[in-house]
């Protein structure tokens, strides 16, 4: 994890906001009051922003993106990816692959969205995501190389790919037993 000092300062005060039975329901509103809104339109979230933002202003908006999606599902599980939160949500819908595969192709100016539905659809099905992890993929989102797509990617199907190998070790006996039952 790349995260400065101040950036895990911010997440660590997001996850105050939210500490179990001392949440600030009024702060964790108030970030939610931006949701699918640009950071100039959010004048209820700038005080919880604010003060962690950097001095270069390219990044702003990564920012007030982990802010308001905190606010919408402010529970923290460490080192699980977005990309690991999201895999158990495909034996619920054939739909839940083709939505994460939209999420990895979102350009930056429409991850915003897919993000929220994202988000939404972790929070109702009661799936936590590590939030300093979230920040430091979303300020590293649009690097030429596509490498937080593909670690999100990698912890999507690391699952499947261990159900699959199960399932084919399961078929395997199955035929053997089959076999050996026909020659008897």
């Amino acid at each position: 994890m790349s995260l400065d000092a101040r950036q895990k300062s911010f997440i660590g005060y997001l996850l105050g906001l939210a500490q179990e039975g001392q949440e600030d329901r009024g702060a964790l509103a108030a970030l939610r009051s931006g949701l699918g809104k640009e950071p100039g339109e959010m004048a209820r979230v700038h005080q919880h922003v604010v003060p962690y933002l950097p001095e270069a202003r390219w990044n702003d908006c990564w920012y007030y993106i982990t802010a308001t999606l905190f606010g919408l599902f402010p529970r923290h599980r460490g080192g699980r990816s977005l990309g690991a939160a999201f895999s158990p949500l495909r034996a619920k819908s054939d739909s839940m692959e083709a939505r994460f595969i939209a999420l990895l192709n979102a350009h930056p100016d429409d991850l915003a969205d897919h993000l929220r539905h994202a988000i939404s659809l972790l929070k109702s099905n009661e799936q936590p995501i590590d939030w300093f992890r979230f920040l430091d993929d979303l300020l590293q989102w649009d690097h030429p190389e596509g490498h937080v797509q593909l670690k999100w990617a990698r912890d999507f199907y690391k699952s499947y790919a261990g159900q699959a190998e199960a399932l084919s070790d399961t078929n395997d006996d199955n035929t053997s037993e089959q076999e050996g039952e026909n020659h008897e």
